[in-house]
């Protein structure tokens, strides 16, 4: 074989080599990355719908327990309140009946007193009446004082075993209302996942 052949030969040889390592290497190349990228942004879109979702649902908990709070706090107000206004009328009432059954005894002994003074002016004008003596006009006028004077006394004295006149008590301070339950704040939103 001459030297000009074999130079050819070996050109071909290493040709052929080269190709088939190019063919090989094509062929066994690694995938490309769009496929990755989609099934990232599937499972960044699925995050995010599962996020906003929970967002959603912690929102409208709060604003359930939210409501439920306040009427509670109202229920709980108006039952404080209904309490106290009951007590009160409970010690009014006791206050006006006592006031009742002292004002009715009181009343009577008005009444026995104004018949005795009744009584004793009458006396007095009939002593008076007519054209009576000296005498007599100081007798009236005497016995007319003296049961007039002996009357107030003894009205006096009825009064004071009567006792003291119930006074009428004082409304006790209303309760301090509570403060009212604070909303619950919301938590963050959670942000879409921007497309690559």
């Amino acid at each position: 074989m001459s030297s000009k052949r074999i130079i050819v030969s070996a050109l071909l040889i290493s040709g052929l080599f080269a190709g088939s390592t190019t063919s090989f290497a094509d062929t066994t190349s690694s995938p490309t990355p769009t496929v990755a990228s989609h099934s990232s942004d599937n499972q960044a879109q699925l995050a995010y719908k599962l996020a906003l979702a929970q967002y959603n649902v912690a929102r409208i908990t709060n604003d359930i327990n939210y409501r439920k709070a306040m009427i509670k706090y109202w229920a709980d107000w108006k039952a404080t309140m209904q309490a106290f206004n009951a007590s009160w009328q409970v010690t009014l009432n006791a206050y006006e009946t006592a006031k009742a059954v002292y004002q009715a005894k009181f009343e009577l002994l008005q009444a026995t007193h104004r018949a005795a003074l009744d009584t004793a002016e009458a006396a007095f004008l009939a002593a008076t009446s007519g054209s009576p003596t000296l005498a007599v006009l100081t007798a009236a006028i005497t016995a007319y004082w003296n049961a007039v004077k002996a009357e107030n006394a003894s009205f006096k004295i009825a009064v004071t075993a009567l006792g003291a006149e119930p006074v009428r008590p004082v409304r006790p301070a209303e309760p301090v209302k509570p403060v009212a339950p604070v909303k619950p704040v919301d938590p963050i939103k959670p942000e879409a996942p921007k497309n690559k």
